[in-house]
Parts: structure tokens; sequence; C-alpha cells
């Protein structure tokens, strides 16, 4: 039997989120992000190739990545981050991440557009979603890839101790700002909605077998 999505939160989650460094965080957002991809994928496989599927999904996914990606993690970045390498040999690399930020916000905003009504009209649509979910998905790996090969490891060993607490205390606050104080368990909640109702029932439905 597949392995169960979660029904609830794992016991020292919460805290272990709470205790890991600010580059931590961050990297287990690109995570949560990467989930949230999952389930799109996964829907808009069992969507086919015809207009007329039921996106749902899809629309609720743009709407967590709005609000979890968009308006906290990049905000995060964009305002407490990219500003540090501005004038140092990695400023090229922090212009990149800051104009793929402004391209993902576009595709995300077309993409929930698209499935504002639950269902895309026709084919041509359905054709044009999946390319910007393409378009989303190699973007989004490659930019986290960058930022968590050269960036982050950048600032573990730049940044004092003080300036990484500061950096912590600054995406804790954003956080309870944007979900309230059980944030942690508010975004698990909806990322483990959402993967059951893309249908996607545990990590297992992801084995794969050397044929």
């Amino acid at each position: 039997m597949a392995q169960m999505v979660m029904g609830r939160i794992p016991e020292g989650l919460e805290d272990g989120k709470e205790e890991i460094s600010p580059t931590e965080e961050l990297a287990s957002e690109h995570g949560m992000l990467d989930r949230i991809m999952l389930a799109m994928d996964h829907r808009l496989k069992m969507a086919g190739t015809g207009g007329k599927a039921d996106l749902g999904v899809i629309n609720t996914a743009c709407g967590m990545i709005r609000q979890l990606v968009d308006q906290h993690h990049m905000v995060i970045e964009e305002e407490h981050i990219y500003p540090r390498f501005e004038d140092t040999e990695l400023a090229d690399l922090a212009k990149v991440l800051r104009n793929q930020h402004i391209e993902m916000r576009k595709i995300v905003a077309r993409m929930e557009n698209l499935s504002k009504t639950g269902a895309v009209r026709d084919k041509s649509e359905m054709e044009e979603l999946k390319r910007l979910f393409m378009d989303f998905h190699d973007m989004v790996m490659a930019h986290a890839a960058w930022e968590q090969t050269v960036l982050f490891p950048v600032m573990a060993g730049t940044w004092s101790e003080d300036e990484l607490e500061e950096l912590k205390e600054k995406q804790e606050e954003h956080e309870k700002k944007l979900l309230g104080k059980d944030a942690t368990k508010k975004a698990y909640t909806m990322l483990m909605d959402l993967e059951k109702s893309a249908g996607i029932s545990g990590l297992n439905d992801y084995t794969r077998r050397a044929k």
C-alpha cells in the first residue's frame, strides 16, 4: 500500500523549523515549492491533452505560491539578502536572481488566470498552461540550485552570527505576520491538503524502478 499523505505535522517539525539556520530555512522553503510543483505536475498529467479539465488544484497551487513564496520567501531575499551582494563579485548573480523573481510572478499570474474557473476552455489554453508550468518549473529549479550551491554557502561563510540571527528573526516575524501565530502548521496543512486534492498519496508515488 502506498504511503499516505501525512494527516498531521510530525512531532518536532515545528520546533525544528525554529532551530535551523536562516539559509536552511530558505532551502526548506524551496522544498515546499518543489512539493507544490510536484502536485501541479501530477494534476496536469492527469488532465491529458484536451480542454475542460478540472484545474482547481492548479489555481489553488498558484495562490499558495503567491502567499508562501511571492509574499514571503521572495520578499525576504529581495529586501534582506540580494542587496548585500550588489557591490560584490556576486552582483551579477544577485541581479539575475532578482529578475527571475519578476518573471516567476508573471508566469504564476498567467497560470492562475488560466485556471481561475477550474477549467481551461480549449486545447490551446491547456497547451499554454503546460508550457508556462514547465517554464516556471525549469526556472525555479535552476534558481534554487544556484542559491543553494553559491549564495547560501557564501552567506554562511561571510555573514557574522549576529547578522544571520537577525535574518532569522526577520524571517520568523514576517512569516507570523503573513500567516499568524501557527505559521508553520498552517503552511504544512495547506501543502498536505493540496497534495491530497491533486491525488498524491505519499512519497512512494514517486518511487521508480529500473526496467
